[in-house]
């Protein structure tokens, strides 16, 4: 009896103590549970802010490649390839041995919905940093015609939108660097793309331009004429085999013109007509192969320091490459390459030809080395050198070594 009174007793003392820290367990529980709640809407509030910012980040691209070279030129050249260091001596371009980036491009493109893009292009090179393109380009779905405004390639040929990086010669060919100088300007383009019978691609391709490209040192950014250039492009892919045909229709410019006795300054025509092929092939054990040809017939504003007939404000030039590369299994290709120009052709023996071939080591996906030789040949009428031979200059001994290692990202 005295037993269970004692045990009756103990348990009514104590009774409090356990209620109280069942009461203390309870809200140290609660406790916890809210501050693992807060954390857990705390981590998904920065996981919301983190996939916005991947979304957004998702939408920002960039890309590039850089061009670092090695060039051995005869003893005799007098200009530099376009965009090397430029020579107020003609002595300053001979004996080129050098060591250069001859070009370190970074491209930025924002594509804020499917049918909008804004894109920035910049280059880095032995000649400063400069704009290469900015524009804004955008689709309509329906008719999928996209329109770009700003600076960007001139749409004629296949070889001027080509990219450097994936160019099998270091440069352009001469035609092609000539009446295409920086190869961009600034205007409008519209295009749109088909798909015939299911399988074949025709892009039709149309553009206004101010006409004097980005490399015009004399206006800059300013147009100087009220005329506007056009361009029109259209282009086929059949499978093996891609063609397009191009036509230009503009009008340039002359300060100072005064071989044209009619007025000064004056505006001459500058129309060109271009045509260009690509043919892929496969062979057994070699691998892949493309041959590709493009040429150009213009009516050029005169050049003043050849005599033109007179009155002429306008000369007729010609310009045409062809290229062969093979791939010689995986890793390496072979490639060689014609390229022609002859500024007037009604002047005889004014042309030039310019020989090349090379190999090209494929390091991986993104690098590649390329040695390359060409030898340029100019003809009497054309050359510029100081050595004579009874009378007649001698062709300039100015064949050109370059080793390039290319890569992309």
């Amino acid at each position: 009896m005295r037993g269970l009174l004692k045990a009756v007793l103990t348990a009514v003392l104590l009774a409090p103590t356990s209620l109280w820290a069942q009461d203390a367990a309870t809200d140290s529980l609660k406790e916890r549970m809210s501050e693992t709640a807060d954390k857990i809407a705390g981590i998904e509030e920065r996981l919301g802010i983190a996939e916005t910012d991947i979304a957004g980040l998702k939408k920002l691209k960039i890309s590039g490649y850089v061009q670092a070279r090695y060039e051995y030129h005869d003893d005799a050249s007098s200009a530099p390839l376009q965009g090397t260091v430029s020579t107020s001596s003609s002595n300053q371009g001979k004996l080129l041995n050098r060591f250069f980036i001859r070009r370190g491009r970074v491209k930025t493109t924002y594509q804020a919905t499917p049918n909008a893009l804004g894109v920035v292009y910049f280059d880095g090179s032995a000649s400063g940093v400069s704009l290469k393109e900015a524009y804004v380009a955008v689709t309509e779905p329906r008719s999928k015609v996209t329109a770009t405004l700003g600076q960007f390639n001139w749409l004629f040929g296949y070889e001027i939108s080509f990219s450097s990086s994936k160019r099998e010669f270091p440069e352009r060919a001469r035609w092609s660097r000539t009446l295409f100088p920086g190869e961009r300007d600034r205007g409008i383009k519209l295009e749109r793309p088909f798909l015939l019978m299911g399988k074949y691609n025709l892009t039709l391709q149309a553009g206004v331009y101010n006409g004097n490209g980005i490399e015009d040192v004399g206006f800059g950014v300013r147009d100087p004429n009220k005329w506007k250039d056009f361009i029109a492009r259209a282009a086929f892919g059949l499978g093996h085999l891609d063609f397009g045909l191009s036509g230009y229709w503009g009008k340039q410019f002359n300060p100072s013109d005064s071989a044209i006795p009619v007025q000064r300054p004056s505006t001459s025509d500058k129309i060109r007509y271009g045509a260009d092929a690509q043919f892929f092939y496969e062979l057994p054990v070699l691998g892949g192969g493309v041959l590709k040809a493009e040429g150009v017939l213009a009516e050029e504003p005169k050049n003043q320091s050849k005599p033109f007939r007179s009155l002429d404000s306008t000369r007729n030039a010609a310009g045409l490459h062809a290229v062969w590369a093979q791939n010689l299994k995986e890793k390496f290709q072979w490639i060689s390459r014609v390229d022609f120009y002859d500024p007037d052709r009604d002047i005889d023996e004014d042309h030039f030809i310019t020989y090349g071939f090379g190999l090209i080591y494929f390091w991986d996906g993104a690098s590649k080395l390329k040695l390359v030789y060409e030898l340029p040949k100019s003809f009497v009428n054309s050359r510029s050198g100081t050595v004579t031979v009874n009378g007649v200059k001698e062709d300039e001994k100015d064949n050109i070594l370059t080793l390039e290692w290319v890569y992309t990202f």
